[in-house]
């Protein structure tokens, strides 16, 4: 029989951030850009494209023109917590590069509504053209 301490346990999602969930190398950065498909709103730019894993990838491009490096670390910080605790609800197999609008303030619930919304958008997007 098992114990509700083990029933949370098993009910609760794995948050984690692998290395499998992030894009690293510059060809897949290229792909995304060139093959992609674009959506924005104030908060973010998000360039995305299928690719052929079960999962969604992501990769952060955070310019000098944003701010200084404690603005632009923020951001990262703050776009990675965002997808590492929605990855679950956002659509799959895509590999997504999101950088902020210019002119944004870092906001971690406008940052989270943003990436849901628009990685949803471009999910149905590029469903349609596969």
């Amino acid at each position: 029989m098992r114990d509700a301490a083990s029933v949370g346990m098993a009910a609760k999602r794995d948050e984690r951030f692998p290395k499998n969930l992030r894009l690293v190398s510059k060809k897949d950065f290229d792909r995304v850009f060139k093959m992609g498909t674009v959506a924005s709103d104030s908060m973010l730019v998000i360039h995305a494209c299928r690719n052929d894993l079960e999962w969604t990838r992501i990769g952060l491009s955070i310019s000098k023109r944003v701010g200084n490096s404690p603005v632009r670390n923020r951001w990262k910080r703050l776009i990675r917590e965002a997808f590492r605790k929605q990855k679950f609800d956002l659509p799959q197999c895509l590999d997504v590069v999101v950088r902020p609008k210019r002119g944004a303030s870092p906001d971690y619930q406008q940052i989270t509504s943003s990436l849901l919304r628009l990685c949803t958008q471009l999910g149905g997007k590029l469903g349609r053209n596969r």
